[in-house]
């Protein structure tokens, strides 16, 4: 397959396509009484987060050996965070994507695995991608009259989900949007039925070499059922604490390699990839946490202010300069420009305040402050962000 390649006009063309960022980070503000100032525009909502441990197998496949975090037996810290996927507040029992992030570094450069729970992408094309993120916004905050009544909200969600069909419909004409919504639908059935948020996660598509490829975290165990008629408003939040305060949460780690458009496409991205060629990379695990100590709560802040890109990438056995790394494909070049001015609009933590952090494992005294500060300036104004009670 040809490596994607796009000139600096392409790039300033998918800029272009992806320019209405911060306009949507306002209208999230605007429509949502419980959001005070710019946030994600996804991914809002933290599920539970923490320092994580990478470990590569001890004979990675050729196509990826020596790339990157990719050496043999090699060991690597990081931290990890489990989301929802819309970019506002809302009760877990509302369908939505689970999102996983996980950030490490290597050959002196940042690297994150971003995925969702779902072996597909949302949408097909950059003009779907950001017609989804607008109609999300514009479905915030929406209430009816007697809408919350009962414990899962029904009538506000059906309001909600009426309101993002119009804003698709809008910009995208009704049969793109009955596409894009149906096949949204049947992402977020998965965590509509899901009873925790410790289930299977896929990437976008990366390059490793000369090779374009997914990669697919499935749990070691299978705790995954049904959900409870009455589960709660944060029962998914209260499932992942209650299992890793008792125990390490371990994911395998599998990479996927393209095959060909058919088996594995990458223009079609709401089609599956075969798996039947997967092959074990490493093992990432969330390690025993005690969610109500000091530590556990600042790894909690520190993931949900840290920015994460699609675009933190090593493609190459040596590494190109930072500034001149180029997403995948198409779609992961908007991705990265996207997620970019979304950190850029609610003033991510900047990466220098906490690259020790993939090092040692543990938190400076300064970003102890830095994270407090940040904390109580958010609930002294009352955005809703995490809930961690008082800071000691």
């Amino acid at each position: 397959m040809k490596r994607f390649d796009p000139t600096a006009t392409a790039m300033e063309s998918l800029s272009r396509k992806v320019e209405e960022l911060p306009a949507i980070q306002a209208r999230l503000v605007e429509r949502h009484p419980q959001l005070q100032h710019a946030d994600r525009v996804a991914h809002h909502q933290q599920i539970a987060a923490g320092p994580v441990e990478l470990t590569i197998v001890a004979s990675p496949p050729e196509d990826v050996r020596g790339i990157g975090l990719f050496d043999p037996a090699a060991v690597h810290k990081g931290i990890g965070r489990i989301s929802n996927g819309l970019g506002c507040p809302h009760l877990e029992t509302d369908p939505d994507f689970l999102g996983i992030m996980l950030a490490f570094r290597a050959c002196g450069r940042r690297i994150d695995f971003l995925g969702i729970n779902d072996p597909t992408a949302p949408t097909d094309t950059v003009e779907e991608f950001m017609a989804l993120l607008a109609a999300t916004a514009e479905s915030a905050g929406v209430e009816i009259p007697f809408g919350a009544v009962g414990e899962l909200d029904l009538g506000n969600l059906t309001a909600a989900q009426l309101t993002m069909f119009n804003t698709l419909e809008k910009r995208l004409g009704f049969k793109r949007a009955t596409h894009v919504y149906a096949h949204v639908a049947r992402q977020t059935s998965r965590t509509l039925l899901s009873s925790t948020a410790y289930q299977p996660y896929w990437t976008g598509v990366v390059r490793l070499g000369d090779a374009l490829g997914k990669f697919a975290l499935a749990p070691t165990e299978d705790l995954n059922r049904h959900r409870s008629i009455r589960p709660g408003e944060r029962y998914l939040t209260e499932d992942w604490r209650r299992r890793n305060a008792d125990r390490a949460l371990s994911f395998r780690l599998y990479w996927i390699p393209y095959v060909n458009e058919g088996a594995t496409p990458t223009k079609r991205l709401t089609d599956e990839w075969s798996e039947e060629h997967r092959v074990e990379v490493g093992n990432v695990v969330f390690p025993r946490t005690d969610p109500d100590t000091p530590r556990a709560k600042l790894f909690a802040i520190l993931a949900s202010e840290m920015g994460a890109n699609p675009g933190n990438w090593v493609a190459d056995r040596a590494p190109a300069p930072a500034d001149s790394t180029v997403p995948s494909t198409e779609f992961a070049a908007a991705r990265f420009l996207a997620y970019r001015a979304s950190q850029n609009g609610r003033s991510a933590l900047p990466e220098s305040t906490y690259e020790s952090v993939f090092d040692s494992g543990e938190i400076t005294p300064e970003l102890e402050a830095e994270l407090a500060r940040r904390y109580r300036a958010n609930r002294a104004s009352g955005h809703v962000g995490l809930d961690l009670g008082e800071l000691e």
